[in-house]
């Protein structure tokens, strides 16, 4: 066991109480203004690195904190988008509802809803939209399509089991037999141009037409009424030299927002 060195305590505490008594005395005074002195700028050069350091660490810590607050309220944000936009489109959706029960409400015809699910067809032809009704709901080929309005949009072309593909108005392939709503209730055959307009062509050159003339289903038919409205009358086409003129026909519903329609059953 080693031997505890009393003499080296007594000496080391000797020591210790002769400069605590020399520093109340200010008799070292001197000495400590001049040690203090010489290491002023060592201490001073510590506490500047050290307060660096501290202000580096602090920085980085604020830009962790900053940076999950950012990613916190941008998760935020597009939570709420989306909320905003569900919500947007249940809006649109009950006025759509509304303004198909006010119409149907005023008309002694049977209907019956369907849900636009795709734009596209049976054979991938993209100028028609797919509903999700078929001939298990007593759908079949002719019947006509109305819009929240009660404007003619489309009629069915293929009805399947569950699904019904439908020609929107201004395809190519889709054509309505017309009148117009003149003094001559002139008739005529509304086809679709290119999914971007309506035409009517062979339009007896005599016939009195003019732009804002509305354009209606003629009831010639057979599941399809008279009186459906298809359009108005954009710009009429007359050449002097001609039998016939044509006349361009825009639709009076937005053709690209059909989510809701009604299928007009005979």
């Amino acid at each position: 066991m080693k031997r505890i060195n009393f003499k080296k305590i007594i000496y080391i505490g000797a020591v210790i109480m002769l400069l605590i008594f020399l520093h109340f005395s200010k008799l070292i005074l001197p000495l400590e203004s001049f040690l203090l002195k010489s290491l002023s700028p060592v201490m001073n050069g510590m506490y500047l690195t050290s307060s660096k350091i501290k202000t580096s660490y602090d920085k980085q810590a604020d830009k962790r904190d900053l940076s999950a607050i950012v990613e916190q309220q941008n998760t935020r944000m597009n939570q709420l988008i989306a909320e905003n936009s569900r919500l947007k489109s249940l809006e649109d959706e009950n006025r759509t509802l509304r303004n198909y029960l006010k119409f149907l409400s005023t008309k002694e015809k049977k209907y019956l809803m369907a849900n636009v699910i795709s734009s596209g067809s049976i054979d991938l032809n993209s100028q028609s939209v797919l509903l999700d009704k078929g001939t298990k709901d007593g759908l079949y080929s002719g019947l006509a399509i109305l819009s929240s309005e009660g404007n003619i949009v489309g009629k069915i072309i293929n009805a399947k089991e569950n699904i019904s593909e439908v020609c929107i108005i201004n395809a190519s392939r889709c054509q309505l037999a017309a009148a117009i709503q003149n003094k001559e209730k002139t008739v005529g055959i509304a086809q679709g141009d290119l999914g971007l307009t309506i035409k009517m062509e062979f339009i007896p050159q005599n016939a009195d037409i003019k732009v804002g003339d509305i354009i209606i289903s003629s009831g010639l038919e057979k599941s399809i009424p008279r009186g459906l409205v298809i359009g108005q009358i954009s710009h009429i086409k007359k050449e002097s030299n001609e039998l016939w003129q044509a006349a361009r026909i825009e639709p009076l519903t937005n053709l690209e927002d059909l989510v809701v329609v009604s299928v007009l059953l005979p």
